[in-house]
């Protein structure tokens, strides 16, 4: 049924047909309560009294008149397009009612003086005395939106003005935001009670726990040194004030939040802002022997968590406050304590341990590139250098020494001289280094920090292993297998990649230890079970994901891979196996001598394999027995017994040649070198010390000496 609307018609411009204006008056007359007479009327006088600042005022007029003429926005601009051209409305002035009318849509963000004083006119009526009774109105419609009207008040009140023209804002403003702050309370009352006031919850709550996190900060700020290593000289006051500070802030932003003190919570943001700079600017400069301390990150997390206090404490005021706790409110407090957590232990944690990491190491390179060396045993030595040969490495780049304070030095294998020299000023701890990936990387091992793997060639890090792989073994470098053993539980083994990330995890169960090696395809693993019945095992993995491949019951012992097999000792004193990784079968055995009396030791070079004994009982403090193996097919290759005592100082080269060290007569070392079954001898200088045996860098052979390592010529 249709409604007359009256009482408007003097608000027409007179410069257009009367037919027109009752043409549109007639698309109010439906169903539409809230925008009949008393709507448009408020409408129309608010636009005369703001019409002095329209450029078109007609325009403005009769957009006026066409915006509520249909149920939405669009189809009213689609029918003043249509009806103005048949009244003689120019096509100039329809295009700008159109558009006009279009701005009244909530998402158009455009604006200009026919805009603006539109858009206030429109607006009025929250300024009017019974804009309650319109509101009420509006909600009884079909398909209201409680939650989105309701933001959209907010957003309203949340802004600076709600009415972009000056004489507008005087008018209408203050009575506006009366009746809008009324509305919001109604809206409050009809949002679903469970959900209600969640942003202010979840806001509230991320800034008293951003400001406990900052506190906490700051207490670990005050606990650790500002610089490395400590300086007597650096003052721990401006941290405890920072931790005092953020201390307050918690109290700060629960309180503000609670009374709607705008200034008061953003108030410790601006502290954290000056606290970012200051500690910014006063960072300490490092080097190779001095470096940054952990105070730095941690006061630096304090200003930031600061800030965020006081930015969520702000923002949480936007938010209306609910008088009744709710679900919601409870579940939002707790997904923002979640989120603080996670930040913490995800975001803020890794990135102060990255940037301690990176601050901290030092690099020094000469750029020149590796030269090749091999020790032809002639006599005398090629270079001495400081360091000892527990502590060195081969690469494909040279040769890789870990030296006190956390020095990793490359060295040339020709001249000794150093390639790059990585540093640590965090620590003091002398690592422990492997050869990865063909000897491309150098994985060192601080027992404070954990694994980094730095660039053979470059000595730059390249990657630096997860805290939580501090107490990973290495089982194998190429490829790279790790261990860890548990006093409850499973021993774990892994499938780790260069930056210490785990493609796979195996764990074979309770009361077993675990040994590994791995050739391109395969993880071969013995399995010795210390409790029940079961034997112990011989497991094969897929290197690629650590599926089961076989299980056999069997024990080898000291497993190494060579010749495309996995060789071993079955037992204490063999025989010496080989067996193919991908199946689990023995392919040969090669038996060993009773007589050979000492524990057998086994080195891997290329396609053989080295055993080292001594030939009997008598002889363990004389001589030395050396077998070499075809690690392909078992068949013995050579045998040869050297005029060494059998100790353990040894070392194999990359061509398979079997070097031992020992005292000869008169006081000074004996080299004793076995190669295809011939044995030779070398008196060294009375310079070198048998002590500390003989190590092999590829073909380089290297004894100690009083000035350090001696690669011998």
């Amino acid at each position: 049924m249709s409604v007359r609307i009256t009482g408007v018609q003097e608000y027409w411009e007179e410069s257009l047909p009367e037919a027109l204006r009752d043409e549109v008056l007639g698309r109010y007359g439906g169903k539409r309560v809230a925008y009949r007479e008393r709507y448009l009327r408020g409408v129309l006088k608010a636009f005369d009294a703001l019409e002095q600042l329209a450029t078109d005022p007609t325009a403005v007029r009769l957009a006026v008149w066409f915006h509520r003429a249909e149920k939405d926005t669009e189809a009213s601009a689609r029918l003043a397009e249509e009806l103005l051209p048949k009244y003689g409305v120019s096509s100039v002035r329809t295009a700008e009612v159109a558009r006009l009318v279009r701005l009244t849509d909530a998402r158009a963000t455009e604006s200009d003086a026919n805009g603006n004083v539109l858009l206030d006119a429109i607006n009025s009526v929250y300024a009017d005395p019974r804009y309650s009774t319109h509101a009420s109105e509006v909600r009884r419609a079909s398909h209201y939106d409680v939650q989105g009207r309701r933001q959209q008040v907010e957003a309203l009140l949340a802004s600076e003005r709600i009415y972009r023209t000056q004489l507008a804002h005087d008018r209408y403003e203050t009575e506006a935001r009366a009746n809008l702050t009324e509305e919001l309370a109604t809206l409050d009352g009809l949002t679903p009670h469970p959900w209600r006031g969640w942003q202010r919850a979840a806001l509230h709550t991320a800034a008293v726990l951003s400001a406990l996190v900052a506190f906490i900060a700051g207490v670990a700020a005050v606990r650790n040194p500002w610089r490395i290593p400590a300086y007597s000289g650096d003052s721990v006051w401006p941290a405890v004030v920072l931790m005092l500070a953020a201390l307050a802030t918690v109290a700060v932003v629960y309180s503000a939040v609670r009374r709607n003190a705008r200034i008061v919570a953003a108030a410790p943001a601006v502290v954290g802002a000056a606290g970012v700079l200051i500690v910014w600017l006063t960072t300490p400069d490092t080097n190779g022997a001095s470096g940054v301390g952990q105070r730095v990150p941690m006061l630096m997390i304090l200003s930031i968590m600061l800030v965020v206090a006081g930015a969520a404490a702000f923002a949480a005021i936007r938010f209306t406050r609910s008088e009744t706790r709710n679900r919601g409110q409870l579940i939002a407090g707790v997904g923002a304590a979640i989120v603080v957590v996670l930040a913490v232990l995800l975001v803020i944690d890794p990135i102060q341990r990255a940037y301690l990491l990176s601050a901290n190491e030092y690099l020094e390179t000469s750029q020149q590139p590796a030269n090749d060396a091999r020790s032809t045993l002639a006599g005398g030595s090629l270079w001495t250098a400081p360091g000892n040969l527990q502590s060195l490495v081969a690469t494909s780049h040279g040769i890789a020494i870990a030296r006190a304070r956390g020095f990793v030095e490359m060295l040339d294998p020709a001249t000794g001289s150093s390639r790059w020299r990585y540093t640590r000023a965090d620590t003091d701890d002398v690592p422990h280094l492997y050869s990865l990936n063909g000897g491309q990387q150098v994985l060192a091992s601080y027992d404070d920090l954990g694994y980094i793997v730095l660039d053979a060639d470059t000595g730059k890090r390249t990657a630096a292993w997860p805290q939580s792989t501090r107490d990973y073994d290495i089982d194998d470098t190429d490829p790279l297998i790790t261990g860890k053993s548990v006093s409850k539980g499973s021993d774990k083994l892994y499938g780790t990649k260069l930056d210490g990330s785990n493609r796979w995890t195996y764990e074979p169960g309770r009361c077993t230890s675990i040994g590994a090696t791995a050739t391109d395809d395969t993880v071969v693993v013995q399995l010795d079970h210390s409790c029940g019945s079961e034997p112990d095992q011989l497991v094969g993995l897929n290197l690629k994901n650590g599926k089961k491949l076989w299980t056999r019951d069997d024990s080898i012992n000291d497993l190494a891979t060579a010749g495309g097999l996995v060789v071993g000792l079955q037992g204490r004193q063999g025989p010496l196996v080989g067996v193919d990784p991908r199946t689990g079968d023995v392919k040969w055995r090669s038996d060993i001598p009773t007589e050979w009396d000492c524990p057998l030791k086994t080195e891997s070079s290329g396609d053989r394999v080295v055993l080292m004994s001594c030939p009997s009982e008598a002889q363990k403090v004389t001589d030395t027995v050396v077998r070499v193996v075809d690690a392909r097919t078992g068949q013995t290759m050579s045998t040869a017994s050297a005029k060494v005592q059998f100790d353990g100082r040894y070392a194999v080269t990359a061509d398979g040649v079997v070097v031992g060290i020992g005292p000869s007569y008169g006081g000074i070392c004996r080299l004793a070198t076995v190669t295809d079954g011939n044995v030779a001898y070398h008196d060294l200088d009375r310079s070198i010390s048998c002590g500390y045996g003989v190590q092999a860098a590829g073909n380089l052979v290297l004894v100690s000496g009083e000035d350090g390592m001696i690669a011998l010529r």
